[in-house]
Order: C-alpha cells, then sequence, then structure tokens
C-alpha cells in the first residue's frame, strides 16, 4: 500500500506523514515546495530518507498521474493548498491552486481506474460564515456555507467537485472542515496565531493574536488522524465532516498560556478583534461514521506544543522565520 500525500510540507502534510510513517508506511510525499523544514522538525531530521518524494505542481494534472502510476498508489491524502492571506492577496492564483489542483487530483484518481481505493483531502470551516448568519451553538454538517473569502469559496467548490466526481466516476472520498488548527509546524494562515504565540513564549519574544471572539481550536495531530483513518475506511459516497476540538475564547486561551508558561505574562497578548468565521462546530457526522473518536484537550494539546517547541530550541532545531528569528 502507498499513499500520496499532496502538499506533504505543510503542517497538517507533515503530521499525516509522521503517522503514515508510524504505522510503518513509505509514503510519497508531493510538494512544489524545495525546503521540507516543517516535516523535518515535525517528522524528524531523518524523515527524507525514510519517504520517496516527487517535486511537483499540483495544477499540472499530468504530474500527478505519472507519480501514481510511477509509484503503484493505492489511496490519496491530498493537502496542497494556498492559505486565505495567499488567496486573498492573488485570486486567480489561489484559484488554480485550490480548485484546479483539487480537481486535477480527481482526474488523475480517474486516470487511473481500479488502482486507488479512494480520496480524503481537507476542506475547511471556512466554508461557513461568521456567526451572525446562524442560529447560536455549534454548527452542524449540513449549516449552509457562506464563505466570507475567497479561500472558503474554493473549498466549496472542492466539496462539490468531490460530490460529482462520486455521481459521475464512483470516486469515493472523505472531507474534513477544521476550524483553528494549532500544534508544531502550524506557522502561516489567519488561524495560525495561537501557535505563533506559543512559539514566541518559548523564545521569550512578544507577539499578539491580531483577533479575538470565540474559536474551535483542534490539535493537528487530532486532524491528521482523522484523515488516516478515513484512508482506511470503506465508506461510499463524497462525504464531508467537521471536526470540532475545543471552543474558546481567545482570551481564555492567552489565559491559558499565560498559566502553562508564565514567561508569556507581559509578552503575549491579543486584539479583540472579531473573524468572519464560525465560533463552533458539531463533529457528530465524524462521530457517527468513525467514532467515538477522542480528542486532545486544548491543556493537553497547548501543554504538549510548547514541550515540543521548548524541546526543538534546546536541540537548536526550532525554526522561527515567520517570528522573524
Amino acid at each position: 500500500m502507498t499513499t500520496l500525500v499532496t502538499g506533504a510540507f505543510g503542517c497538517i502534510g507533515s503530521w499525516v506523514i509522521r503517522g503514515l510513517l508510524a504505522a510503518g508506511e513509505r509514503p510519497l510525499a508531493f510538494d512544489f515546495a524545495d525546503d521540507p523544514w516543517r516535516l523535518r522538525m515535525v517528522a524528524g531530521p531523518d524523515v527524507m530518507s525514510r519517504i520517496a518524494f516527487v517535486r511537483g505542481d499540483i495544477a499540472e494534472k499530468d504530474q500527478l498521474v505519472k507519480a501514481i502510476g510511477d509509484h503503484r498508489v493505492t489511496r490519496v491524502i491530498h493537502l496542497a493548498a494556498w492559505q486565505v492571506p495567499l488567496c486573498r492577496q492573488d485570486p486567480a492564483r489561489g484559484a488554480l491552486i485550490n480548485v484546479v489542483g483539487t480537481a486535477n487530483v480527481f482526474e488523475a484518481v480517474r486516470a487511473c481506474p481500479g488502482q486507488i481505493g479512494r480520496v480524503v483531502y481537507v476542506s475547511s470551516a471556512g466554508v461557513f460564515g461568521p456567526p451572525h448568519l446562524y442560529p447560536s451553538g455549534p454548527l452542524a454538517d449540513d449549516a449552509p456555507p457562506r464563505p466570507a473569502t475567497h479561500y472558503g469559496v474554493y473549498k466549496v467548490a472542492n466539496e462539490e467537485t468531490a460530490r460529482v466526481c462520486w455521481e459521475e466516476h464512483r470516486i469515493p472520498s472523505s472531507g474534513f472542515r477544521p476550524l483553528s488548527v494549532y500544534g508544531p509546524g502550524r506557522d502561516f494562515g489567519v488561524t495560525a496565531a495561537p501557535t505563533l504565540a506559543m512559539k514566541a513564549a518559548v523564545l521569550g519574544r512578544p507577539f499578539r493574536i491580531p483577533y479575538g471572539g470565540r474559536t474551535d481550536l483542534i490539535f493537528v495531530e487530532d486532524v491528521a488522524n482523522a484523515l488516516l483513518t478515513a484512508a482506511s475506511a470503506a465508506l461510499d459516497g463524497a462525504r464531508v465532516y467537521n471536526l470540532h476540538g475545543e471552543a474558546v475564547a481567545i482570551a481564555d486561551f492567552v489565559r491559558r498560556l499565560h498559566t502553562l508558561w508564565p514567561g508569556a505574562q507581559g509578552l503575549v497578548g491579543h486584539d479583540e478583534v472579531p473573524t468572519p468565521f464560525a465560533e463552533a462546530l458539531d463533529d457528530a457526522r465524524y462521530q457517527r461514521d468513525f467514532g467515538p473518536r477522542p480528542r486532545t484537550s486544548l491543556g493537553d494539546g497547548a501543554r504538549r506544543t510548547l514541550e515540543e517547541f521548548a524541546r526543538l530550541r534546546t536541540e537548536g532545531r526550532l525554526d522561527a522565520r515567520e517570528l522573524g528569528v
């Protein structure tokens, strides 16, 4: 069995690769980047010797078809995407990577009939709009999409692409919608700020989370485990799942950080500026199809993140380029 992981050098991709290696697999990493620094940070400095790697562009379908054929891929975990800031800066390029890239994944699978068991991909809670558009309480899986960003629009398109590929070509898929992913390796995107705050705390640097309100924080390993579980499942259809971690006010998160890492007091704070995203997600469909699935509490996830950053700092491997270090 060979799993193709697109966007393997990103945060979630690095944790998926780590999980596949722990299960004894030699995965195929597909990424356009040259420097796997996140992957080395998450899965170990020797990780590139333990995986197969193809440098490729998700916008080029033929590269995907060749990688799938050459490496006898049997399942795909698709993570390659631009985040909100880049999609906002260049919507056309963002659509090429996020929308056309996802269509290319499904078309590459279709070009290899009988070879791929299923496609698993990351959507986003960005498909939903701001809280005032919905009734109070966690958003259900079937809440209507009202994306407030180009990124969210592209994720809606990807979910619909998956649905059509099931209805027309019987390609089974599972898509997952996390909201605020945190943990080692999370360093870019609007909701990366809580992780950057923890890294700044370990480095003793000031940092301000540029927003407030409530959000649904989920530890990155829980997201990776959901993807890996779905990749091994035998479910039909084009299924999409919310992923729930722990809904918390950013002000409370900052207070918890100060408790877990006392040196952060006076260094790490936040601005009470609202974001156009949901406050909490209901993951009943995920728990029904795959559960009961445990969740990492915010206290445990934050502690593990701080401990990992502290260990990497001691080893001289804590990459903090996004903080200007």
